[in-house]
């Protein structure tokens, strides 16, 4: 990082015009800077809400602007999702058979946990956490977080309303769509809890180093998505796209971040008057 500072020397008999000139500069320059600043929000502030505004439309109109990379992904993707269709109602089938009352437990916990309320819980506890500590790095990381989630909710949403697919308790089989539905037992994809798990999950593994956080962090998002098809609320192919949506849309978000929090700081005016001359001052790092 280097630092650079500059100094002009202006004789007094130009101050009158010269000082009203710079003022003028340094409000103006003051208020672009503001307006440009990438901060990354670590309060419950205006600065969140634009920030959730900004990375929304964003993801809303990304794939406008993919390369053939992203179309790549996003067709393997795809692929791997529709590749779980032919086995779904098999699945389905295995594990009604195979009913273990211990396994239903369990999942019921996992599925519990990974309820968008109660991963909001969580993460307010987190930020009520950073408050408390006066830890800006918690603040970020939850809210950060809350942000992937209300985001995926929205993604969620739609998806379920727009596709209508029969959740696996119905018996209606896997390709029963009722499309444009309201009604929760035609929302089967897709998966809230999977995806709202998956996205939390990637954005906080995102802003560790720690190996074996990580891994903990995408177990237990990956044991939510699992109970959803052992309490038969879901089928296959549904927890496999929901949870590839959940990790996506966190690696936007934390992606975003990172770039924000990454960017060059803004310059640095400062103006100094004294007998006889007018000192113009700016700072700025490259």
């Amino acid at each position: 990082m280097k630092e650079k500072v500059q100094s002009f020397l202006i004789p007094g008999r130009y101050q009158k015009k010269v000082i009203l000139t710079l003022s003028f500069l340094l409000i103006l320059s003051s208020l672009i800077a503001e307006a440009q600043q990438p901060l990354v929000a670590d309060r419950l502030n205006g600065t969140f809400l634009k920030q959730i505004l900004a990375d929304t439309g964003q993801m809303i109109t990304s794939p406008a602007r993919w390369s053939r990379n992203n179309w790549l992904v996003f067709g393997l993707s795809l692929a791997s999702s529709c590749a779980w269709l032919p086995v779904d109602n098999s699945i389905h089938e295995w594990i009604q058979d195979s009913h273990h009352p211990g396994l239903t437990s369990v999942s019921k916990v996992f599925s519990g946990a990974g309820q968008p309320l109660s991963l909001i819980g969580i993460l307010s506890a987190g930020y009520l956490a950073g408050e408390l500590t006066h830890s800006s790095s918690w603040r970020q990381t939850s809210l950060l977080a809350a942000e992937s989630l209300l985001i995926t909710e929205l993604f969620v949403q739609f998806g379920k309303i727009t596709f209508g697919r029969a959740r696996p308790y119905n018996l209606e089989g896997a390709l029963s769509f009722h499309p444009f539905t309201l009604r929760g037992q035609w929302q089967s994809f897709p998966s809230g809890h999977s995806a709202a798990a998956w996205a939390v999950a990637t954005t906080v593994a995102s802003r560790t180093r720690a190996g074996y956080l990580k891994a903990l962090f995408y177990s237990l998002a990956a044991g939510v998505s699992v109970s959803r098809v052992i309490l038969d609320k879901h089928f296959s192919s549904d927890i496999v796209a929901s949870s590839l949506l959940g990790y996506y849309l966190g690696q936007k978000v934390a992606r975003r971040a990172s770039r924000r929090a990454n960017q060059p700081g803004q310059p640095v005016y400062g103006l100094s008057i004294a007998p006889g001359l007018i000192s113009f001052n700016f700072n700025y790092q490259f």
